[in-house]
């Protein structure tokens, strides 16, 4: 099992009950009057969109709730849209008490972000203080953006968007999986995607493990660039994260790009 927990082939109930645990664990050994919020990725995003095996992210809300923690749902990369939801978190059956935002709430025009509280903690601070403050904290011209953003994905429905070309995308990902050596394996929810490349399929050997410098990821990079397939990546996993508002006919267009490239990395690196 990879250690930022992703399944790789065990099922997700034990997947799930192993972690939670460690994670009980891991307060008791704090000290679980010491620790005031669990803070996490609703998806974790560059480290190659790893999705949360299934009840997990609501035992993690049962355990903060268990000891009185708050749980802070960072959607940072995954807000706004980018799943498919508003916001990561509402594909789980939970409720954060803090939401870390920005890029997407402005659609990347102006920097912008922000932090969105329950009740609960709104109520603490009529009577309390926050000792805090930045130079552009309100501005105005990024607030108006982000307004005007959150107003247009409202409006013209693009989580409705997303979940149809997710469609499309996830069905070419699985397509990518079947036909080239060098994919492990795919994950996507909305529009947030990622390809595992791999040297050896069978056991899952990464092309380029973790840590360690080598010139195979960089150049599969630099291939997918050269031609014309602007995206990013982290270790041995190349990230597709399309903006929101591609449509079919471009999806068509440039998804076949990859499958050259992922091509290519087959016969030069794996022959």
């Amino acid at each position: 099992m990879y250690q930022d927990g992703y399944t790789r082939g065990t099922d997700d109930e034990a997947c799930t009950a192993f972690f939670l645990k460690q994670l009980e664990q891991q307060l008791h050994f704090e000290g679980t009057d010491n620790v005031a919020a669990i803070l996490m990725e609703s998806i974790v995003g560059a480290n190659g969109v790893l999705l949360p095996p299934e009840r997990y992210m609501e035992g993690v809300r049962a355990i903060c709730d268990k000891y009185g923690i708050l749980l802070i749902c960072d959607e940072v990369m995954a807000g706004f849209a980018r799943t498919g939801k508003m916001f990561a978190w509402q594909n789980y059956d939970i409720k954060p008490d803090m939401i870390t935002f920005a890029k997407g709430v402005t659609c990347g025009y102006v920097q912008l972000g922000g932090v969105i509280v329950n009740e609960k903690v709104a109520r603490y601070f009529e009577e309390n203080v926050l000792q805090c403050g930045l130079t552009y904290s309100g501005h105005t011209l990024a607030c108006a953006a982000g307004a005007a953003s959150v107003n247009y994905y409202l409006e013209h429905d693009i989580c409705g968007h997303v979940k149809e070309m997710e469609k499309i995308l996830a069905g070419f990902l699985e397509e990518m999986v079947q036909k080239h050596k060098c994919v492990g394996e795919y994950r996507c929810i909305g529009l947030f995607a990622a390809l595992e490349i791999v040297k050896d399929k069978e056991r899952r050997i990464p092309m380029q493990e973790y840590g360690e410098h080598g010139s195979v990821m960089p150049a599969i990079m630099a291939e997918l660039k050269k031609r014309g397939f602007s995206t990013f990546g982290r270790e041995n996993n190349v990230n597709i994260c399309p903006p929101l508002i591609i449509t079919r006919e471009e999806l068509e267009e440039y998804l076949p790009i990859l499958d050259e490239v992922l091509t290519w990395v087959d016969e030069t690196y794996l022959a």
